[in-house]
């Protein structure tokens, strides 16, 4: 294992690292689909208790705390395997494993703690290969397709979550247990196959160790990192309440689950796309204020609804359902790629990402926990208006750094 290889970048074959990185991307959604929607239903429907249930969100607790072993990742690599694959490679063969592992376990009642820990390490594999492919993607690829990539990246973490929840739901009803898992290691398995046949150049000079502070220490980071974070959470906040304000309104949960919930990652997927195509005509501000102008519609959807629950009717639902996945998906990828090319103008990507994805989760969680925790005092109104002032601060601190960027 070594810190340094000092050699020149390579940027080659573009398509072959969107190819890569992109299948990992898709692989690494699968756990968080799991623990947030796949296996809390499952457990539920074994009789767990509602406490159990609720431990279930922890366990993509990895994706917030993976910054704090970033470098890690970054410092350290076997040079025959190359810097990314040293992590990448073992990481999904463990994946492989674990769930290989839980299909030749009982999956009952008695080994329920047991599946909560193993989805729990296979989150913890994902976020730490995602340090690695993010600092891949930022190496290798020129900043003309950081866009493409962070598309890819969201559009393929929302179908990873799909297959990981919904999907995995869908085939325990047709299939065992073993053979849903075995399935699911398939996957992972194939979604590897492009990284292990991809010889990855020498690793790109990096003139100091990377340290978690070193990003700190960098210019703009902290006015970015706050950018970062607000973009996401007005959205975040309406996706949370809007199933909640659903099924009050007398929505039924398999409606709620096909519309507001699989509905909802199609149409992030699709603003992953329109995303894209953005981002190849204009900025990364320009396509952030449209994506926040999306999710400020549905928020006010959402709001009409609340105090008029007459309208909530399939074609209203529909439309808010789709601004805000829209919105989400562009907003995301925008956010994303701004991130990334900060981390890419740096010595240090990978963890340079992990910080920034990092505290954005958090900030997600949080943000979306108080904006639950709003409405179950003062009314769903008042949550949604966390959502909205969240929106208005994102809005008004976007035109700062923008501002304070292009004087530079």
């Amino acid at each position: 294992m070594q810190a340094v290889i000092e050699t020149a970048p390579v940027v080659t074959r573009d398509w072959r690292i969107l190819q890569v990185v992109a299948c990992l991307y898709l692989a690494q959604g699968l756990p968080v689909g799991l623990a947030f929607q796949a296996y809390p239903a499952l457990l539920r429907n074994m009789g767990a208790s509602l406490d159990l249930v609720a431990l279930t969100p922890l366990a993509s607790l990895p994706w917030v705390a993976k910054l704090l072993w970033a470098a890690a990742v970054e410092n350290r690599w076997n040079s025959r395997l190359g810097r990314r694959r040293s992590w990448i490679l073992p990481l999904q063969a463990g994946s492989v494993l674990i769930l290989a592992l839980m299909a030749l376990l009982p999956f009952d009642v008695a080994n329920m703690g047991l599946f909560l820990g193993l989805i729990a390490a296979l989150s913890l594999f994902a976020a730490t290969q995602d340090i690695a492919v993010d600092g891949l993607a930022a190496e290798r690829l020129p900043s003309a397709s950081l866009g493409r990539v962070n598309m890819f990246q969201v559009a393929g973490f929302m179908g990873g979550m799909l297959l990981g929840g919904p999907g995995t739901m869908v085939l325990f009803d047709y299939f065992t247990a073993p053979l849903v898992f075995g399935l699911l290691a398939a996957f992972v398995l194939l979604c590897g196959l492009p990284v292990l046949f991809w010889q990855e150049p020498h690793a790109v000079v990096t003139p100091s160790k990377a340290r978690l502070k070193h990003f700190f220490t960098r210019r703009f980071a902290g006015r970015l990192t706050a950018l970062v974070m607000l973009v996401t959470l007005a959205g975040s906040t309406f996706f949370g309440l809007a199933k909640l304000i659903l099924l009050d309104a007398g929505w039924s949960v398999s409606a709620v689950g096909g519309l507001a919930g699989v509905g909802q990652l199609v149409t992030i997927i699709l603003g992953c796309g329109m995303a894209g195509l953005l981002l190849r005509r204009l900025s990364h501000w320009a396509v952030l204020r449209v994506g926040l102008a999306l999710v400020g519609c549905a928020g006010l959807l959402w709001m009409g609804l609340v105090l008029l629950p007459t309208w909530a009717g399939v074609p209203y639902v529909l439309a808010a359902t789709l601004l805000g996945g829209l919105g989400i998906g562009v907003t995301s990828v925008a956010s994303y790629t701004l991130a990334m090319g900060f981390a890419q103008s740096g010595q240090q990507p990978g963890t340079d990402c992990s910080v920034l994805q990092g505290l954005q989760t958090l900030g997600e969680i949080l943000v979306s926990s108080l904006a639950i925790g709003v409405a179950a005092h003062w009314g769903y109104a008042s949550g949604l208006w966390v959502g909205m002032v969240a929106l208005g601060c994102a809005l008004s601190l976007l035109g700062f750094v923008q501002r304070s960027l292009d004087e530079v």
